[in-house]
Protein backbone atom coordinates (compact mmCIF):
# COMPACT_ATOMS: atom_id res chain seq x y z
CA UNK A 1 0.00 0.00 0.00
CA UNK A 2 3.05 2.26 0.15
CA UNK A 3 4.58 4.04 -2.82
CA UNK A 4 7.96 2.72 -3.96
CA UNK A 5 10.51 4.77 -5.90
CA UNK A 6 12.13 3.10 -8.91
CA UNK A 7 13.69 6.19 -10.60
CA UNK A 8 12.09 8.13 -12.20
CA UNK A 9 8.63 6.94 -11.12
CA UNK A 10 6.91 6.41 -7.82
CA UNK A 11 4.65 3.36 -8.11
CA UNK A 12 1.89 1.99 -5.93
CA UNK A 13 -0.01 -1.23 -6.46
CA UNK A 14 -3.30 -2.71 -5.35
CA UNK A 15 -4.88 -6.12 -5.88
CA UNK A 16 -6.20 -5.02 -9.27
CA UNK A 17 -4.13 -2.06 -10.52
CA UNK A 18 -0.79 -0.29 -10.65
CA UNK A 19 -0.49 3.49 -10.30
CA UNK A 20 2.49 5.60 -11.30
CA UNK A 21 3.59 9.11 -10.43
CA UNK A 22 6.24 11.29 -12.02
CA UNK A 23 6.69 13.21 -8.79
CA UNK A 24 7.35 16.85 -8.32
CA UNK A 25 10.22 17.68 -6.01
CA UNK A 26 9.15 19.71 -3.00
CA UNK A 27 11.55 21.35 -0.59
CA UNK A 28 11.99 23.54 2.44
CA UNK A 29 15.19 24.86 3.96
CA UNK A 30 15.42 21.62 5.93
CA UNK A 31 14.24 18.83 3.66
CA UNK A 32 13.79 17.73 0.03
CA UNK A 33 10.91 15.34 -0.60
CA UNK A 34 8.43 14.05 -3.14
CA UNK A 35 4.84 12.92 -2.72
CA UNK A 36 2.88 10.28 -4.58
CA UNK A 37 0.08 11.42 -6.89
CA UNK A 38 -1.63 8.83 -9.08
CA UNK A 39 -0.84 10.50 -12.40
CA UNK A 40 -1.78 7.33 -14.25
CA UNK A 41 -3.37 4.04 -13.13
CA UNK A 42 -3.55 0.90 -15.26
CA UNK A 43 -6.08 -1.87 -14.62
CA UNK A 44 -8.66 -3.98 -16.42
CA UNK A 45 -12.26 -2.83 -16.69
CA UNK A 46 -13.39 -5.99 -14.89
CA UNK A 47 -11.64 -6.90 -11.65
CA UNK A 48 -12.06 -9.41 -8.86
CA UNK A 49 -10.64 -9.47 -5.35
CA UNK A 50 -7.64 -11.65 -6.11
CA UNK A 51 -4.23 -10.79 -4.65
CA UNK A 52 -1.39 -9.39 -6.74
CA UNK A 53 1.79 -11.47 -6.72
CA UNK A 54 5.51 -10.88 -7.13
CA UNK A 55 6.29 -13.77 -9.49
CA UNK A 56 10.02 -13.06 -9.81
CA UNK A 57 12.63 -10.49 -8.85
CA UNK A 58 16.24 -9.55 -9.51
CA UNK A 59 18.75 -7.02 -8.20
CA UNK A 60 17.24 -4.24 -10.30
CA UNK A 61 13.72 -5.35 -11.09
CA UNK A 62 10.46 -6.97 -10.01
CA UNK A 63 7.85 -8.84 -12.02
CA UNK A 64 4.42 -8.07 -10.60
CA UNK A 65 1.43 -10.18 -11.65
CA UNK A 66 -2.20 -9.15 -11.23
CA UNK A 67 -3.91 -12.43 -12.20
CA UNK A 68 -7.47 -11.10 -11.94
CA UNK A 69 -6.66 -8.47 -14.58
CA UNK A 70 -4.39 -10.58 -16.83
CA UNK A 71 -1.63 -8.02 -16.26
CA UNK A 72 2.09 -8.63 -15.73
CA UNK A 73 4.26 -5.59 -14.99
CA UNK A 74 8.02 -5.65 -15.62
CA UNK A 75 9.24 -3.00 -13.18
CA UNK A 76 12.88 -2.09 -13.69
CA UNK A 77 14.75 0.55 -11.76
CA UNK A 78 15.83 3.35 -14.08
CA UNK A 79 13.53 2.72 -17.03
CA UNK A 80 11.84 5.72 -18.63
CA UNK A 81 9.00 3.35 -19.57
CA UNK A 82 6.51 1.37 -17.50
CA UNK A 83 6.06 -1.99 -19.22
CA UNK A 84 3.02 -4.27 -18.89
CA UNK A 85 2.23 -7.53 -20.64
CA UNK A 86 -1.48 -8.21 -21.12
CA UNK A 87 -1.45 -12.00 -21.13
CA UNK A 88 -4.88 -12.63 -22.69
CA UNK A 89 -7.47 -10.41 -24.41
CA UNK A 90 -8.62 -7.91 -21.80
CA UNK A 91 -10.42 -4.59 -21.82
CA UNK A 92 -8.19 -2.07 -20.11
CA UNK A 93 -8.79 1.05 -18.06
CA UNK A 94 -6.36 3.95 -17.77
CA UNK A 95 -7.36 6.52 -15.17
CA UNK A 96 -5.83 9.61 -13.58
CA UNK A 97 -6.54 11.87 -10.61
CA UNK A 98 -6.20 14.77 -13.04
CA UNK A 99 -8.46 15.75 -15.92
CA UNK A 100 -7.71 14.29 -19.34
CA UNK A 101 -7.35 17.16 -21.80
CA UNK A 102 -6.98 14.98 -24.89
CA UNK A 103 -6.23 11.48 -26.16
CA UNK A 104 -4.99 11.13 -29.72
CA UNK A 105 -3.60 8.38 -31.91
CA UNK A 106 -0.28 9.24 -33.52
CA UNK A 107 -0.23 6.69 -36.33
CA UNK A 108 -2.52 4.80 -38.68
CA UNK A 109 -1.76 1.52 -36.92
CA UNK A 110 -3.24 2.58 -33.55
CA UNK A 111 -0.05 1.50 -31.77
CA UNK A 112 0.89 4.92 -30.31
CA UNK A 113 -1.25 7.38 -28.38
CA UNK A 114 -0.62 10.72 -26.71
CA UNK A 115 -2.45 11.39 -23.44
CA UNK A 116 -2.44 15.00 -22.22
CA UNK A 117 -3.46 15.90 -18.65
CA UNK A 118 -4.47 19.22 -17.15
CA UNK A 119 -1.44 19.22 -14.81
CA UNK A 120 0.66 19.92 -17.95
CA UNK A 121 1.91 16.32 -18.15
CA UNK A 122 1.96 14.39 -21.42
CA UNK A 123 2.17 10.58 -21.44
CA UNK A 124 2.97 8.42 -24.46
CA UNK A 125 1.39 4.98 -24.81
CA UNK A 126 2.98 2.39 -27.12
CA UNK A 127 1.53 -1.04 -27.92
CA UNK A 128 2.89 -4.10 -29.70
CA UNK A 129 -0.32 -4.44 -31.74
CA UNK A 130 -3.27 -2.15 -32.48
CA UNK A 131 -5.33 -1.02 -29.50
CA UNK A 132 -8.56 0.96 -29.62
CA UNK A 133 -9.20 3.45 -26.82
CA UNK A 134 -12.37 5.34 -25.92
CA UNK A 135 -12.22 8.57 -23.90
CA UNK A 136 -15.08 7.81 -21.51
CA UNK A 137 -15.09 10.67 -19.05
CA UNK A 138 -12.92 13.40 -17.57
CA UNK A 139 -10.45 11.02 -15.94
CA UNK A 140 -10.66 7.64 -17.72
CA UNK A 141 -10.02 5.99 -21.06
CA UNK A 142 -10.88 2.36 -21.79
CA UNK A 143 -9.92 -0.04 -24.52
CA UNK A 144 -11.45 -2.84 -26.48
CA UNK A 145 -10.02 -6.30 -25.58
CA UNK A 146 -6.25 -6.28 -26.13
CA UNK A 147 -3.35 -8.66 -25.56
CA UNK A 148 0.34 -7.88 -25.99
CA UNK A 149 2.86 -5.40 -24.62
CA UNK A 150 2.04 -1.86 -23.51
CA UNK A 151 4.72 0.69 -22.68
CA UNK A 152 3.90 4.00 -21.05
CA UNK A 153 6.29 6.93 -20.58
CA UNK A 154 5.90 10.47 -19.33
CA UNK A 155 7.21 13.10 -21.74
CA UNK A 156 9.22 15.65 -19.73
CA UNK A 157 10.43 17.42 -22.87
CA UNK A 158 8.68 17.40 -26.24
CA UNK A 159 12.05 17.05 -27.96
CA UNK A 160 12.26 13.50 -26.55
CA UNK A 161 9.47 12.05 -28.69
CA UNK A 162 11.80 10.76 -31.41
CA UNK A 163 14.04 8.99 -28.88
CA UNK A 164 11.13 7.37 -27.04
CA UNK A 165 9.65 6.27 -30.38
CA UNK A 166 12.93 4.68 -31.41
CA UNK A 167 13.42 2.68 -28.22
CA UNK A 168 9.82 1.81 -27.41
CA UNK A 169 10.03 -1.78 -28.68
CA UNK A 170 12.80 -3.13 -26.40
CA UNK A 171 12.13 -3.59 -22.69
CA UNK A 172 14.00 -4.99 -19.67
CA UNK A 173 12.71 -8.14 -17.97
CA UNK A 174 15.22 -8.09 -15.12
CA UNK A 175 18.61 -6.72 -14.17
CA UNK A 176 21.56 -7.89 -12.11
CA UNK A 177 24.42 -6.04 -10.46
CA UNK A 178 27.55 -8.17 -10.84
CA UNK A 179 30.83 -7.64 -9.03
CA UNK A 180 33.25 -9.05 -11.58
CA UNK A 181 36.49 -7.56 -10.27
CA UNK A 182 37.61 -5.12 -7.56
CA UNK A 183 36.27 -1.56 -7.86
CA UNK A 184 33.94 -2.51 -10.70
CA UNK A 185 30.22 -3.27 -10.83
CA UNK A 186 28.35 -4.25 -13.97
CA UNK A 187 24.62 -3.75 -14.39
CA UNK A 188 23.40 -6.39 -16.84
CA UNK A 189 19.88 -6.30 -18.25
CA UNK A 190 17.86 -9.19 -19.66
CA UNK A 191 15.65 -7.80 -22.39
CA UNK A 192 12.84 -8.70 -24.78
CA UNK A 193 11.62 -7.10 -27.97
CA UNK A 194 13.45 -5.61 -30.91
CA UNK A 195 16.11 -2.93 -31.13
CA UNK A 196 18.38 -1.50 -28.44
CA UNK A 197 17.60 -0.99 -24.77
CA UNK A 198 17.17 2.55 -23.39
CA UNK A 199 17.64 3.05 -19.65
CA UNK A 200 18.41 5.98 -17.35
CA UNK A 201 21.67 6.33 -15.44
CA UNK A 202 22.06 7.86 -11.99
CA UNK A 203 24.14 11.09 -12.06
CA UNK A 204 27.04 9.36 -10.34
CA UNK A 205 26.94 6.52 -12.87
CA UNK A 206 27.13 8.98 -15.75
CA UNK A 207 30.42 10.33 -14.41
CA UNK A 208 31.85 6.82 -14.16
CA UNK A 209 30.52 5.76 -17.54
CA UNK A 210 32.06 8.76 -19.26
CA UNK A 211 35.51 7.38 -18.48
CA UNK A 212 34.96 3.64 -18.63
CA UNK A 213 32.19 2.58 -20.97
CA UNK A 214 34.56 1.94 -23.92
CA UNK A 215 31.80 2.17 -26.48
CA UNK A 216 29.63 -0.51 -24.84
CA UNK A 217 26.88 2.02 -24.19
CA UNK A 218 25.83 5.28 -25.78
CA UNK A 219 25.20 8.16 -23.38
CA UNK A 220 22.39 10.50 -24.49
CA UNK A 221 23.55 13.57 -22.61
CA UNK A 222 20.57 15.72 -23.60
CA UNK A 223 17.94 13.11 -22.65
CA UNK A 224 17.14 13.69 -18.97
CA UNK A 225 14.47 12.80 -16.42
CA UNK A 226 14.41 14.53 -13.06
CA UNK A 227 14.83 12.52 -9.86
CA UNK A 228 15.33 13.19 -6.18
CA UNK A 229 19.05 12.42 -6.75
CA UNK A 230 19.50 14.78 -9.69
CA UNK A 231 18.94 14.42 -13.43
CA UNK A 232 18.90 10.86 -14.74
CA UNK A 233 20.55 10.59 -18.16
CA UNK A 234 19.66 8.23 -20.99
CA UNK A 235 22.02 5.36 -21.81
CA UNK A 236 21.63 2.83 -24.61
CA UNK A 237 23.03 -0.65 -24.09
CA UNK A 238 22.46 -4.00 -22.39
CA UNK A 239 25.10 -3.45 -19.69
Amino acid sequence: TQAEYIHPYLIKTSNFSLSASYPLLLFTTAVLYQTFVADITISSTQTTSQNHVISSYSDLGVTLDIPSSNLRFFLSRGSPFLTVSVTSPTSLSITTVHTIVSLSSNDDNNTKYTLKLNNTQTWLIYTSSPIYFTHNNASEVTSKPFSGIIRVAVLPNHNYVTILDKFSTCYPLSGNATLVEPFRVVYEWQKEGSGDLLMLAHPLHVKLLSNNYNGLVTVLKDFKYRSIDGDLVGVVGDS
